[in-house]
């Protein structure tokens, strides 16, 4: 368990460079190698060396999550080279990457938990999911509209937990305490237990973990000290069934709760006076993947449903009285492809995908007699594929495609004054709409392999963000606006065009890693909100826009035990015309998109005396002022965060202490959330004592 922070927490750098320069830099826990370890990846929905996927991407190992100490996706996520992350500490997170970024409509980034499509309807936050006993997390850079679909505009993020071990009785246990600067303690405990039942045939894996996290920000008004705390409990379950070499079933259950009281924002000295927001959220999730080898062929099918419920309560919302607001989403996804085995000529993967989401969102607000009770659903279809051919024994040509279709259906019941008032503008509008939205999304990559282990690429693709309807009380405020705007009852998709080239490369036996890129994506029909009345958005469509960077990785060992690490980004991301109705001009900042991001770190381990081990490990991270420019918002600050980790360990145990934000660095790491006085800010100076044990 970790402070929450934006750009990083506690030892993440191992993770940083293992991000970005192909993430080969990952390193088993207790034995120090001269040379960097190789990592295998399925970004590709195919078993790759991360090295020879020709695409930018970050493989944060569970090696690299163990030795950084995060327990929490969103302490790792910032330290990859184009992820920005902003974490409130409400339980949620907003992510960005290379500047493709939303505070509305659907997510631009696409978020899988194993094989399952964590999806959302208008809602842009992303759930902060618990790293312990998790395998990989996949973070690819740029639009993955062939594999990956709707919503992967910027990137995808892939957390894949670790399936049960067919012949082994593993356990585990992680506790740690924290104590944290004018703030209340916190704790977690996490266990692990893998059974198997079959010999070589079944076996079942059972994890848990409890968190709860004191607060820092301190209410003058109600006289409420470290008022933000959270309590999170997660339960997952895997069995696993393989009787043979070709058939491999999966089932899984996942099981989170988390109950917030207010977030991380908060004036300098660490006040708020906003209400505090009472939000639990709840979500299920249930899968079933089976892997049938062919001779030449895998065949994998992948079913997956998630129920998601959360309920957020504010007691006095402003001196107004009560707020609530409550959402329930049923999302059920079923996805069946054939990848071809080997490494031949020719390597490809097909399939088909279904994906149908329900949302019921309830909003009351009595003192202004708002009740909004909408319903939407979404059946979405594709079929897609992907080939790569070997034209040479160095160059590779990669061709994909996805047809993706949409189709829509909002509901909101409307009093029939009030629908009469719309129509007087908005004549065609009943209170249903059913849009439907489809699209084609190519991709062309080009590989060349300079060596076995040094690659470059170039690559152009489409990435894809689909519309939604508009909310009843947003065309009600535009038409009471003074004087009123229009906004259409729904928005229209957004499409990305990208274009990147890089490269990648082990070097010196594998003690130097080296990765990086250049890229621009001109982005259209950008999902952008005006406000028709304070605290009341509306979606419009805007942009274009354009984003343009490079990102850069560097791992070195330069002796036996010593690993050390240099990442960094630089984007501009910038509208290209001006959008009527709204605060934005051409040349105006991208809400919410840093700069510059940089992170050093080393980690060193060295023999004791028999099989312990001594490790200590020290970081820098940076993250540039994020514009809130077209909102008529100050800048968010500069944020600099210093973290260390020292400990002793054996192949089985650890024990470590950690300084977290040892500055104390107490900028605001996102702009003002509009009429907050408040910021999202690091949690203060944090010290912790973990201990660790695997049984393996």
């Amino acid at each position: 368990m970790k402070s929450i922070k934006l750009m990083s927490s506690g030892p993440l750098a191992a993770a940083i460079a293992l991000a970005v320069s192909g993430n080969a830099l990952a390193e088993s826990v207790a034995t120090p190698k001269d040379s960097l370890e190789e990592v295998v990846v399925t970004a590709q929905k195919r078993s790759e060396r991360l090295i020879d996927v020709p695409i930018s991407m970050a493989a944060l190992t569970e090696g690299v999550l163990r030795d950084a100490g995060a327990s929490q996706l969103g302490e790792v996520l910032g330290t990859v080279p184009g992820v920005g992350i902003v974490d409130s500490g409400s339980g949620t997170q907003n992510i960005e990457i290379r500047g493709i970024n939303s505070v509305y409509g659907n997510s631009p980034v696409g978020y899988y938990l194993d094989e399952l499509p964590f999806t959302y309807l208008g809602n842009t936050q992303l759930p902060d999911v618990r790293m312990y006993d998790v395998e990989r997390v996949e973070v690819l850079r740029g639009p993955q509209g062939t594999l990956y679909g709707d919503g992967s505009l910027g990137g995808t993020i892939r957390v894949l937990t670790n399936d049960p071990n067919l012949s082994k009785l593993q356990y585990g246990v992680d506790v740690e305490g924290l104590n944290t600067k004018s703030g209340s303690s916190s704790n977690s405990e996490q266990g692990m237990l893998n059974l198997p039942l079959v010999d070589n045939s079944a076996a079942l894996r059972l994890v848990a973990s409890h968190e709860d996290l004191g607060g820092w920000v301190d209410n003058p008004v109600t006289h409420v000290k470290d008022q933000n705390g959270r309590i999170a409990d997660t339960y997952r379950g895997k069995f696993r069934y393989a009787p043979n070499d070709r058939l491999d079933i999966v089932l899984s259950a996942w099981h989170t709760k988390e109950h917030v009281l207010g977030d991380s924002s908060s004036m300098k000295d660490l006040t708020s006076f906003d209400p505090v927001t009472d939000n639990t959220t709840l979500y299920n999730l249930y899968a079933a993947t089976v892997r049938y080898r062919f001779d030449s062929v895998d065949l994998v099918s992948a079913t997956s449903k998630m129920q998601y419920h959360n309920v957020a309560d504010i007691a006095d919302y402003f001196g107004f009285g009560a707020f609530n607001i409550e959402n329930h989403i049923d999302v059920l996804s079923q996805e069946l492809r054939l990848a071809s085995r080997g490494t031949g000529m020719f390597r490809w993967t097909s399939g088909v995908a279904y994906r149908s989401v329900k949302e019921h969102t309830n909003l009351e607000l009595p003192a202004f007699g708002i009740t909004q009770d909408q319903a939407h659903k979404s059946d979405s279809y594709a079929i897609f594929g992907e080939g790569t051919w070997s034209l040479s024994k160095k160059l590779d040509l990669t061709l994909g495609l996805r047809l993706f279709k949409d189709d829509q259906e909002f509901h909101e019941p409307v009093d029939p004054a009030l629908l009469a008032f719309i129509q007087s503008v908005n004549p065609s509008f009943t209170g249903t709409t059913k849009p439907s939205f489809q699209t084609v999304n190519p991709k062309l990559n080009v590989a060349y392999h300079f060596t076995g282990n040094w690659l470059g690429y170039a690559t152009v693709a489409k990435g894809f963000r689909t519309g939604q309807a508009q909310p009843v009380i947003s065309l009600e405020s535009a038409i009471l606006h003074n004087p009123p705007i229009a906004i259409p009852v729904g928005i229209d998709p957004e499409t990305l065009w990208s274009y990147e080239v890089g490269t990648k490369g082990q070097f010196a036996d594998g003690k130097v890693t080296v990765e990086a890129d250049v890229f621009q994506n001109d982005w259209k029909n950008l999902q952008t909100v005006v406000f028709p009345a304070p605290r009341i958005g509306a979606l419009i469509n805007g942009g274009p826009a354009r984003t343009k960077g490079f990102e850069f990785g560097l791992g070195v060992r330069p002796v036996k035990g010593l690993t050390l690490q240099l990442t960094g980004s630089f984007i501009d991301a910038k509208y290209t015309s001006d959008v009527a109705g709204s605060n934005v001009h051409a040349g105006d900042s991208i809400i919410s998109v840093p700069k510059t991001q940089f992170a050093a770190s080393g980690l060193y381990r060295w023999p004791i005396t028999g099989g312990l081990s001594g490790f200590a490990r020290a970081e820098v991270q940076h993250t540039s002022p994020r514009s809130g420019t077209i909102l008529g918002l100050p800048d968010s600050d500069s944020i600099t965060a210093v973290n260390a980790r020292l400990g002793v360990e054996t192949g089985a145990w650890g024990v470590y202490f950690s300084a977290n934000n040892l500055t104390n660095e107490s900028g605001g790491v996102d702009i003002a959330q509009s009429g907050n006085v408040g910021v999202p800010r690091l949690r203060p100076r944090t010290l912790g004592l973990q201990v660790t044990y695997k049984h393996d």
